[in-house]
């Protein structure tokens, strides 16, 4: 045997011994150490012929049939990687029913030898279609079989599936869990090898890392491994990962209050995603330049922002970056006086932050309402909104928007005369205060 027959067949036996269920250690006798098959696994050169013929033997495997054995088993994992990469596409492309019905006619034989990808793509298209628990239960089956899947060394099965898993509990706002599987999903891939060329899952964990560490608000954490990842860029050849890239950093530089960078780096964002078919990441660029914009009290430009993406509502799938630019549309409207069109647009933002039921989103938008009638003087009407925003921050955790909310509707009931209502609502700042105070005091002990 030579060298490239040893490879060869030594990929082959370790497959064979992969899809049988068994060890190293299961093979290992007093003839046959468990170095001895690894190095013949590898495809050791050094390794004694007869060691190799032994180890076949305990496998149920004929030298004479490895070579067509070798040709066939190649050429049917050829074909399966072509039909998997086009179902793959038709749930990226939107048509996640379809997949799944090519996904339940594969034959007997190609299900029980990939079982693991089958699981996977059907992970993904559950995905696409929101089934959430359905998707989690597929991509835990497809990580616990990776390994006897042939198809999954080529396609780092096991962190897509943790990759995938991050991203539903990130859904379901789990950051902590995604967290865990992201950095799972890492442990698995062996980075010497990542460095050095592109892979999308790879850096698809990388990107994920980072937006999970400021859904936590780990803000500093997350802009170290940002500026790790930047520089990784001349290898990254997917755009829609980079342009995720522009997004966190435009995100975490608003959040770090260097507005003129975070401007800067939206605006840069958003020239790369012309011609892309990210739409949600476009979104959150214009999104995230209006709210920087805001800050900086360019009120124009802000509207601008925001007006665009209402303007592109039928090509918005992600609802949230829709009620987000209403929500903000109305405060920029507010805060240059136009009482009217504000309310107009905040009452189309509670619409749909109510259909979402995003806490976030729906909290602002009755906040702002709250806000815009007090300046109207309508304090009554005012006073309902405002309770409900407090309502929402306070089962949420939002202990900021507690305050502000209570500091508003003490304002209302001191305009209309209720000094209950005014002694009841400044004993709940005061009380928002001291909890907000008690965290910063965690935060800094931690």
């Amino acid at each position: 045997m030579n060298i490239l027959e040893m490879s060869e067949i030594g990929k082959f036996i370790r497959k064979v011994r992969k899809e049988k269920g068994l060890r190293l250690e299961d093979l290992a006798d007093e003839h046959i150490s468990t170095a001895t098959i690894s190095n013949i696994e590898r495809g050791v050169s050094h390794v004694n012929k007869d060691k190799v013929l032994y180890l076949m033997s305990k496998l149920e495997l004929d030298l004479n049939e490895i070579p067509e054995m070798i040709e066939k088993d190649t050429e049917t994992l050829e074909s399966m990687q072509v039909k998997f990469a086009a179902i793959e596409t038709m749930i990226q492309m939107g048509m996640p029913e379809r997949a799944l019905a090519l996904l339940s006619n594969i034959s007997e034989e190609s299900h029980s030898r990939h079982q693991a990808t089958i699981y996977y793509l059907k992970g993904k298209a559950f995905i696409f279609t929101g089934d959430w628990r359905k998707a989690e239960r597929e991509l835990g089956e497809a990580i616990r079989l990776a390994y006897q899947d042939p198809y999954s060394p080529m396609s780092n099965l096991e962190a897509a599936g943790y990759s995938e898993l991050a991203y539903c509990r990130f859904r379901h706002k789990d950051y902590e869990q995604a967290l865990r599987y992201v950095e799972r999903g890492l442990e698995t891939i062996d980075k010497e090898k990542n460095d050095g060329c592109d892979n999308r899952t790879y850096y698809m964990l990388l990107i994920s890392r980072i937006i999970y560490l400021e859904g936590l608000n780990r803000t500093d954490e997350a802009f170290r491994f940002l500026e790790e990842m930047w520089a990784k860029i001349p290898q990254i050849q997917s755009k829609d990962i980079i342009i995720k890239m522009y997004v966190s950093r435009m995100r975490l530089l608003k959040r770090m209050k260097l507005y003129h960078d975070s401007i800067r780096y939206a605006r840069e964002g958003i020239r790369m995603s012309i011609g892309s078919k990210n739409t949600e990441e476009i979104f959150q660029l214009w999104n995230g330049l209006g709210q920087a914009y805001i800050e900086i009290n360019q009120l124009d430009d802000a509207a601008t922002c925001f007006r665009f993406v209402r303007e592109l509502a039928d090509h918005v799938e992600n609802q949230t970056e829709m009620t987000r630019a209403y929500c903000y549309l109305g405060k920029v409207y507010f805060m240059q006086g136009k009482n009217h069109d504000a309310y107009n647009v905040l009452k189309k933002a509670l619409e749909l932050a109510e259909k979402l039921y995003d806490p976030q989103l729906l909290n602002q938008s009755l906040f702002m309402m709250g806000k815009l009638l007090k300046q109207m003087k309508r304090f009554t009407d005012a006073v309902e909104y405002l309770k409900g925003a407090a309502q929402i921050a306070s089962k949420n955790k939002m202990k900021s928007r507690v305050y502000d909310s209570y500091y508003e509707l003490a304002g209302c009931y001191e305009a209309l005369g209720d000094t209950e209502g005014f002694k009841s609502a400044t004993g709940q700042m005061y009380k928002a205060q001291a909890e907000l105070e008690q965290q910063q005091i965690s935060y800094r002990i931690d």
